[in-house]
């Protein structure tokens, strides 16, 4: 299921404070002032829309987070589960080897104080059964004592197991409900994009998503100066214009914004996590003076957004509900955008 995505809210609020007055009206309803209540104008839905769609753009960031570190707690049990299985087994040895020890020593009735009094031929007899007892007590002390030690970590291991288990199962109720919370913001959209015409729309697009002309963007793409990964990240990035946004996608046939630059740079054999925020940690952090092709720009706070830079103040993002993968300029950002990284 599709879900919308913000733009730039300084262009949204231009819109809304300009749309009344420009080709986009008429008003949704009549403005008589006996109309109770009043249906909304197109600057009010288009004001309502902005709103909706940098609350959504990061409640989606939000989801593909929770969705990284449901990830990375599941891959903490597997592991956790191995060593609590390592654990158990190194125990059962020794538990087997102390076995063997308490057996041999009840069964070898002359290893014992007055046993070898008795048994003992000369003083040196007795003298040395006495050494001998000794070494098997210290050799059974040793096996007690490493028993316990396995018993102690089998015990952690187990106990660390079972804690990771239970934080994957409420990370896993946690991404259920964001992923609910996605949906019905989702919803709310759609409907309140529904309440302007397919023209109104069209327009709204338009100024939200500013498409860049296949020309321009075929021109750059045929002049690309970068290193030779990143040249297959923005190959690939350019690749999937025209395929359409779907939240929590990460391709081949749909993406999110951090679904599109994680495969990107996953082409190019650079492993990122499935979240603007987390792939905001990644790499190194660039100004956008020094904006290099493959470089990554994110948007908003707390960051909603991310795109991958081509060259030429141009971006591939994959931008909200119901648009599609296309390149945009970078300014059409402007006042949004708050860090870029470089990836090499």
């Amino acid at each position: 299921m599709a879900k919308p995505f913000a733009r730039r809210i300084g262009l949204l609020v231009l819109i809304a404070a300009t749309a009344a007055t420009t080709a986009l009206a008429p008003q949704l309803a009549s403005a008589s002032p006996d109309a109770t209540p009043k249906a909304p104008t197109v600057a009010s839905v288009e004001k309502q829309l902005g709103r909706l769609a940098l609350a959504n753009s990061q409640l989606v960031e939000q989801y593909d987070h929770a969705r990284v570190v449901l990830q990375q707690r599941q891959a903490a049990v597997v592991r956790a589960n191995k060593a609590a299985s390592a654990a158990q087994s190194a125990l059962d040895a020794a538990s087997a080897e102390m076995s063997r020890t308490l057996t041999a020593e009840y069964e070898g009735s002359a290893m014992s104080v007055a046993g070898a009094l008795l048994t003992s031929s000369s003083d040196n007899s007795y003298l040395t059964q006495m050494d001998t007892m000794n070494i098997v007590s210290a050799h059974t002390a040793q096996v007690v004592d490493h028993m316990s030690q396995m018993q102690q970590t089998a015990n952690t291991a187990a106990a660390t197991a079972k804690n990771l288990f239970a934080q994957a199962n409420a990370q896993l109720k946690l991404l259920a409900q964001t992923k609910a919370n996605v949906q019905k913001q989702i919803t709310k959209y759609q409907v309140t994009l529904g309440m302007l015409t397919a023209a109104q729309q069209a327009t709204y697009s338009a100024a939200i998503n500013p498409v860049v002309s296949a020309k321009r963007v075929t021109f750059v793409a045929s002049h690309l100066v970068a290193s030779a990964k990143a040249k297959i990240a923005v190959q690939f990035a350019l690749a999937q214009v025209g395929k359409p946004y779907v939240w929590g996608a990460a391709g081949p046939s749909s993406y999110d914004c951090s679904g599109l630059t994680m495969a990107s740079w996953h082409a190019a054999g650079v492993s990122l996590p499935h979240s603007a925020a987390d792939q905001y940690s990644y790499g190194t952090h660039v100004s956008m003076s020094h904006l290099t092709p493959g470089d990554l720009i994110f948007m908003y706070s707390p960051i909603g957004h991310v795109t991958i830079y081509i060259g030429d103040g141009m971006m591939v993002s994959a931008p909200q509900s119901g648009e599609n993968v296309s390149v945009i300029p970078v300014s059409s950002f402007s006042g949004s955008i708050v860090g870029a990284t470089h990836l090499g």
